[in-house]
């Protein structure tokens, strides 16, 4: 499995984008405990977080769709022979299970932030 990660750029794309996602929702925690930041600003900070989880998945769909074209390829060059096969499928499977593993923390997290917010909202609304 750790090869599968070292091996595959595409993995590598995918971590390097949760990474970068998950500090930007760790930043805005931070801001909001700190600053009780203005809605307006708190909603565009939420955007590109909420655009790169999303995307998560659609990398691991993308790695999918790639690893059975390594398959079906190995196949055809050289005929139904079981690693090529195997070797495809697993990069199949593995780059979707990655791109769920990594997408599912990051919802949970900008519901976290979502939460935090809306007492933030309700004061605003209340004080005007």
């Amino acid at each position: 499995m750790i090869s599968q990660l070292i091996e595959t750029p595409l993995c590598w794309v995918m971590v390097v984008t949760a990474w970068f996602t998950y500090q930007s929702i760790f930043i805005s925690l931070g801001k909001q405990r700190r600053d009780r930041m203005d809605t307006q600003d708190s909603a565009s900070n939420e955007m590109i977080p909420n655009v790169l989880i999303g995307a998560l998945p659609l990398m691991g769909l993308l790695g999918t769709i790639s690893g059975l074209q390594l398959s079906f390829t190995g196949m055809m060059s050289q005929g139904i022979d079981s690693q090529v096969v195997t070797k495809g499928i697993a990069d199949a499977l593995f780059t979707t299970q990655l791109g769920l593993v990594l997408a599912i923390p990051g919802w949970l997290l900008m519901a976290l932030v979502k939460r935090k917010r809306s007492p933030s909202l309700l004061q605003n609304r209340q004080g005007a």
